[in-house]
């Protein structure tokens, strides 16, 4: 959907954006409806944590006879992932209500520290049997000209704090990066507070650049994610007390060692993607599935919202809600782009606090 609950609730946004989360992405969504959201109607894969993340559409782009086809890529998973070290100042805090961040690629401090030596990578995979996958990776955004059981994109945003919540602001000058890009690292003058690293990955199955070309929906080289907290009151300051490092940690591995799932309560239900209709119906009237000439762009353009007159979904709104996928099938030698376990997770588990997957919401 073109709407950003970040930047503007009142009309649409400069490009489209898929979330992740609970189905209520309504630019008026507010924070109580988020953290209230029913865990059938939301994507998260733990009931305590309703947060919203979003990010630039991802499409296919084919040509015929001097006219550009844009098809908006389905086929995605996401595994938001959080992570913190408590043996360094500021001391790690949990996210407060109403908190909001905005983060891209090429803010300063982006492309230092992270796992590839930025906080930005992308990675084209397929899998070589006994569940080992073979990459070629990129410290960028980059959609290669190979095809790949699947392309995997991942971007961790900052964690140094000043305080805001991200309201009144550009919504990004409330946080900074470490100045060595670590989370373990110092903070910048101005942040003397932290929160928690969240790294999204972003997994586009079945890759398929040998024949198409791909783009983002702002048509942008860099990448940007959105993130909107939900987290019950809290969970998540009970689990950066109580989920304890190793002791014997080298300096600068991730906290916690553990995945910190006694503290959370599983979603046996997740939603499903939130068809185009209902999108159209309930948010803004407007095509974003298949596109032919050029992509909607322009803040504030084009068809207006659509008022926000509920404050809970129910399934008398959502009526043509699509269920997820079943799980992937057991297959050292699948190539249809699933892994084994269907995490996207290509890090050590023993290294930080992980949500598993989620669905996407919409696009």
């Amino acid at each position: 959907a073109r709407v950003d609950p970040i930047i503007d609730q009142t009309c649409s946004s400069g490009h489209v954006h898929t979330f992740y989360g609970p189905q209520d992405f309504h630019p008026a969504v507010t924070y109580e409806q988020l953290r209230d959201t029913k865990p059938e109607f939301s994507s998260t894969p733990f009931v305590e944590n309703e947060s919203l993340y979003w990010h630039p559409s991802i499409y296919e782009v084919q040509e015929s006879n001097g006219v550009k086809t844009y098809t908006r890529v389905n086929d995605l998973e996401s595994s938001p992932y959080y992570r913190w070290d408590k043996s360094v100042l500021p001391a790690v805090e949990a996210f407060p209500p109403q908190f909001r961040m905005i983060a891209a690629s090429n803010d300063p401090g982006a492309e230092a520290g992270g796992e590839n030596g930025e906080n930005m990578f992308t990675e084209c995979c397929d899998f070589i049997g006994n569940g080992e996958e073979q990459c070629e990776s990129w410290n960028r955004l980059e959609f290669p000209n190979r095809n790949c059981a699947f392309l995997g994109i991942a971007f961790a945003m900052p964690t140094c704090w000043n305080g805001d919540l991200g309201i009144n602001n550009d919504h990004k000058n409330h946080m900074a990066y470490t100045t060595n890009g670590d989370v373990n690292g110092p903070c910048p003058s101005g942040f003397n507070r932290r929160v928690p690293q969240i790294q999204l990955f972003v997994r586009i199955n079945n890759y398929r650049g040998a024949t198409r070309s791909y783009e983002l929906s702002d048509g942008q080289s860099d990448f940007h994610v959105d993130f909107f907290n939900g987290w019950q009151e809290g969970k998540l300051e009970q689990i950066i007390r109580d989920c304890d490092f190793f002791p014997d940690q080298e300096d600068g591995d991730y906290n916690p060692p553990c995945d910190c799932d006694q503290f959370l309560t599983t979603n046996q239900a997740p939603a499903g993607a939130v068809c185009d209709d209902d999108v159209r119906n309930l948010i803004i009237d407007e095509e974003t599935a298949v596109v032919t000439g050029s992509l909607p762009r322009d803040a504030c353009q084009g068809p207006a919202l659509t008022e926000k007159t509920w404050s809970e979904l129910s399934s008398d709104l959502l009526t043509c809600t699509t269920t997820p996928p079943p799980p992937p099938a057991d297959d050292d030698d699948d190539q249809d782009g699933d892994d084994e376990d269907g995490s996207g997770d290509e890090d050590d588990e023993d290294d930080e606090e992980e949500e598993e997957e989620d669905e996407p919401s919409v696009v």
